[in-house]
């Protein structure tokens, strides 16, 4: 059994806050990103296609796009590939648009955590391998749907489960809410050869036996979801030795930056040409696909005389739209989250005063000679697997910190150059 694994399609998403030219063209990468799924599908010939979840993104879905899944799940109908399509909590099945579409005869909705078993046929018409799954009959599932998926008895035929869930251990897992939570302990012991996830939108692998993988968004959807999307191919031929490759549908892809080589630029090309300089050094570090189309988003930080400047949205507005205009991208976003002027820590640390006091307290922390009296249960964002030891943690997160304490708290007249 050949199946093509995807996820968290999110067909007509609004991509609010963003320019309306952008707007449109994530809408049209998404589409795209699933015609390239199809005719993968359709080259490896699979025998079925697998969706964990979040086909739609909400109840509102245009003619348009209506009009184009329907043509391609018919594409596949010709050909003879089942999909069978799990919903997830952007598309519960009772009452959702996805209830009342008129899906081709090969497809398989699964609206509800009631386990389907769908047989799924080879080409010759025989039965190579079962896949069980269950769906989202609400947007806010609580309960392990995975507790009610088991093997079809019986058979040494092939066997994949098909879920939209959080499992607690996934890398990503924080980012997006605890909907029908699973532990990765109960999906490897349900005895499937394979486990096809949707919900967290990085693509990963939980479990090598049995393989147990999320295959990630089919189209990133903000500076969050970075690197190459697409689907997994997944060969269970020799269900003892199954074979999952990835497979990039995705037409554009985000990039996010942090450029720190501002200490010496006054001018808008200075600010430009250090952004530019860090985005050619991330392409020759992954150059990405022919003909990927790109979108920036680039965070300035660090001591620059233009500090006060670069916290106005206007003049990053206008930074982004050089920016976009001197690579030849999509579109660019720039922040200044932690821009600061050009004043040195190390100048005002035996100060006498609160300034002083709070500048000595970041240096210690930093330094690991001081913790707070914190645990590590007392800071809500500390994952030990993710973050090493507390003291690690805590020194990525100040730093930068002595700095903008200065810029709170010292007058004016002192940052000035």
């Amino acid at each position: 059994m050949r199946l093509l694994h995807i996820a968290d399609v999110h067909l007509d998403s609004p991509f609010t806050g963003r320019s309306e030219a952008m707007r449109q063209r994530l809408r049209r990468a998404a589409l795209e990103a699933l015609d390239r799924c199809v005719t993968t599908a359709l080259a490896e010939e699979v025998d079925a296609l697998l969706i964990a979840g979040d086909l739609f993104d909400r109840e509102y879905l245009s003619f348009e796009t209506e009009r184009f899944l329907l043509a391609q799940l018919g594409r596949l109908a010709e050909a003879g590939i089942e999909v069978v399509y799990a919903t997830g909590n952007h598309d519960p099945g009772e009452g959702s648009r996805a209830e009342h579409l008129d899906w081709p005869g090969n497809v398989t909705v699964i609206p509800d955590g009631s386990p389907v078993v769908v047989p799924i046929a080879g080409p010759a018409g025989d039965t190579v391998g079962y896949v069980t799954g269950a769906g989202h009959a609400t947007a806010r599932e609580t309960g392990d749907l995975s507790a009610g998926l088991t093997p079809v008895p019986d058979t040494d035929l092939p066997q994949a489960a098909l879920l939209h869930t959080q499992v607690s251990s996934a890398g990503a897992g924080g980012v997006h809410h605890a909907y029908a939570p699973s532990s990765l302990a109960n999906l490897r012991a349900a005895g499937f050869h394979y486990w096809a996830l949707g919900h967290v939108h990085l693509r990963q692998e939980l479990s090598g036996d049995p393989p147990v993988h999320y295959s990630g968004g089919l189209q990133g959807r903000g500076p969050g979801e970075t690197g190459a999307k697409g689907g997994l191919l997944v060969d269970l031929e020799d269900p003892g030795h199954p074979v999952v490759e990835f497979r990039e549908f995705a037409p554009v892809r985000w990039e996010k930056l942090s450029v720190r080589e501002l200490n010496d630029a006054r001018t808008l090309d200075d600010v430009v040409g250090a952004v530019t300089s860090a985005w050619s050094g991330a392409r020759e570090a992954d150059p990405g696909a022919e003909g990927t189309a790109w979108i920036l988003s680039a965070e300035l930080e660090g001591p620059s005389p233009m500090w006060g400047q670069l916290r106005d949205q206007a003049e990053l507005d206008t930074i982004a739209d050089e920016v976009g205009q001197r690579i030849g991208i999509v579109g660019a976003e720039v922040r200044a989250p932690r821009v600061h002027p050009r004043v040195r820590v190390e100048d005002h640390l035996e100060r006498r005063d609160v300034l002083g006091a709070t500048l000595q307290l970041v240096r210690d922390v930093i330094g690991g000679g001081e913790t707070l009296g914190l645990a590590d249960a007392d800071l809500a964002g500390f994952e030990e697997e993710r973050d090493g030891t507390l003291a690690a943690y805590l020194e990525r997160l100040l730093e930068g910190g002595g700095e903008e304490i200065m810029v709170r708290m010292l007058d004016p007249e002192e940052l000035a150059e």
